[in-house]
């Protein structure tokens, strides 16, 4: 399933997303801060999905700073008052209410996923190039 990665301060509301997402099968990461979040994804594969706090994403300057898998996507999460900076808007494929939208964050993940593997940028699977066809 997708690497997911959960960016907030809220550890409890993380946790019980981690738990939601676990048990559907995905892998989750969990960083506090979008500091620590880069050190996550150095230290791993870039996540398919990034759940971001709104609050941290209004300080954003620049959106190339929160690394995707090729296909991923950006979600954003928290008070739907607060402003992001229209490049960051611009990547936002959805704003959820969480911990109430749980199930659309994983329907959400699913669907990212399948739109991955069905464009050909699935990390996991590569053909090797001398059994692609030729042009």
């Amino acid at each position: 399933m997708a690497d997911i990665l959960l960016v907030g301060a809220d550890a409890s509301l993380l946790e019980g997303i981690t738990q939601a997402l676990a048990a559907a099968g995905h892998h989750v990461l969990v960083a506090s801060s979008l500091t620590e979040a880069s050190f996550v994804v150095a230290a791993a594969a870039a996540p398919l999905l990034a759940v971001v706090d709104r609050a941290l994403l209004s300080s954003v300057t620049d959106a190339r700073s929160i690394t995707l898998a090729p296909g991923g996507a950006l979600v954003a999460f928290g008070d739907p008052w607060t402003p992001l900076p229209a490049p960051v808007r611009r990547l936002v494929l959805a704003e959820l209410r969480l911990p109430l939208e749980r199930a659309r964050l994983s329907a959400l993940a699913a669907h990212v996923e399948e739109r991955a593997r069905r464009t050909g940028r699935d990390a996991t699977v590569r053909t090797p190039p001398d059994s692609r066809p030729a042009l």
